[in-house]
């Protein structure tokens, strides 16, 4: 899950007013892996426990979550991810510094985990082999500006490895920090001639990893032609914001 921070990923540095609470948090996660809009009722029966009162108003307030009737079922609300509620989730995946002030139900983690479990089988994929192979980012070798490594022969021949090598020099150029969220439309330029579909092929890979975060950005007001432009498709978002650091 992320860290609470001053700082939102579009850069501003006045307070974020879209904070979540780590409870609120953890049910973004857990309706993740509903696949269709769910009750509290089901949710007290499969997973102990429900999104009421100041959680359901602040998610809801946020825009996150969508709680509403459904034709045939009387008063009761069903609750369901909004888009941007998929984006948040995504962001709430790494570790949060607060994660030890407030207990979470058991059964949050246990709705997550079914997600997870049908991705798996989807995918017919080991949890060892999804979660566990990843070794560590390649070694960067000698410091190189991304220029530099944009213009060797391994980039231009299309190496995956070496090209994630660049775009990994070209975010550490960019970020202010550990946790930093730099954009897509300052990375591209750094990378030099290499081929835009290598690019977001190797940005869809990193995205992969447990130290990487390629996600939307939000505020899709403040985007500008430039963002839409190096934004990376993955899945069914167009996505604007890089992060890479230890989680």
């Amino acid at each position: 899950m992320t860290r609470d921070s001053s700082a939102s990923p579009s850069g501003s540095a006045t307070r974020d007013t879209t904070a979540v609470t780590v409870r609120q948090a953890a049910i973004l996660l857990a309706l993740v892996a509903q696949d269709q809009p769910i009750s509290n009722s089901e949710l007290r029966d499969r997973f102990s426990f429900t999104l009421v009162g100041d959680d359901r108003r602040r998610l809801n307030d946020l825009g996150l979550v969508g709680s509403e009737k459904i034709r045939g079922h009387g008063n009761v609300l069903f609750h369901t991810l909004t888009d941007a509620g998929w984006n948040r989730a995504s962001r709430e995946l790494t570790l949060r510094a607060d994660f030890t002030r407030l207990s979470v139900p058991a059964g949050v983690f246990f709705a997550f985990a079914e997600g997870v479990a049908r991705l798996l089988t989807r995918e017919q994929r080991a949890i060892g082999e999804a979660l566990g192979a990843y070794a560590g980012p390649p070694d960067p070798g000698p410091a190189v500006s991304p220029e530099e490594a944009a213009d060797t022969e391994a980039d231009r021949s299309g190496n995956p490895a070496s090209l994630e090598t660049t775009i990994r020099a070209a975010y550490a150029s960019l970020a202010t920090d550990a946790h930093d969220w730099v954009r897509l439309a300052d990375v591209r330029p750094l990378l030099g001639s290499v081929d835009r579909k290598q690019v977001d092929q190797v940005l869809r890979q990193m995205a992969r990893r447990p130290d990487v975060r390629v996600v939307p950005d939000e505020d899709q007001k403040s985007l500008t032609a430039a963002d839409r432009a190096a934004a990376v498709r993955i899945g069914e978002h167009d996505n604007h914001l890089l992060l890479i650091g230890p989680v």
